[in-house]
């Protein structure tokens, strides 16, 4: 099977997560990501510690993950370190092509 990418802005936490849905439990709103129900997560229910509009975090769980860092170039010494060059430029251009910024300092 072939795989695909979503690529979105990394939310901060789950209340601002377009996957993360509330509902009201039996004392409270309790938050859901949709996404890792999708996935088949052991674990779909968010605590309040992340389910919370002020949360600097998201869970250990979450699926969604960071891209990679871009990789630097350096002045070519050495057969290696020109070969070590081309993969990261090859390394760059995807993450540019996934990201759609042609800009060398954007992700």
């Amino acid at each position: 099977m072939s795989k695909s990418v979503l690529v979105i802005d990394t939310p901060e936490n789950c209340y601002d997560c377009p996957f993360g849905t509330s509902y009201c439990g039996e004392l409270e709103y309790e938050g859901y990501c949709e996404l890792a129900d999708c996935l088949d997560y052991d674990v779909i229910l968010m605590t309040e510690e992340h389910y919370d509009y002020e949360s600097k975090s998201r869970p250990d769980w979450c699926p969604l993950k960071l891209l990679p860092e871009k990789k630097s170039t350096t002045a070519p010494v050495s057969n290696y370190e020109v070969q070590k060059n081309l993969f990261a430029d090859g390394w760059n251009a995807c993450l540019r092509e996934i990201t759609k910024t042609s800009d060398e300092n954007e992700r």
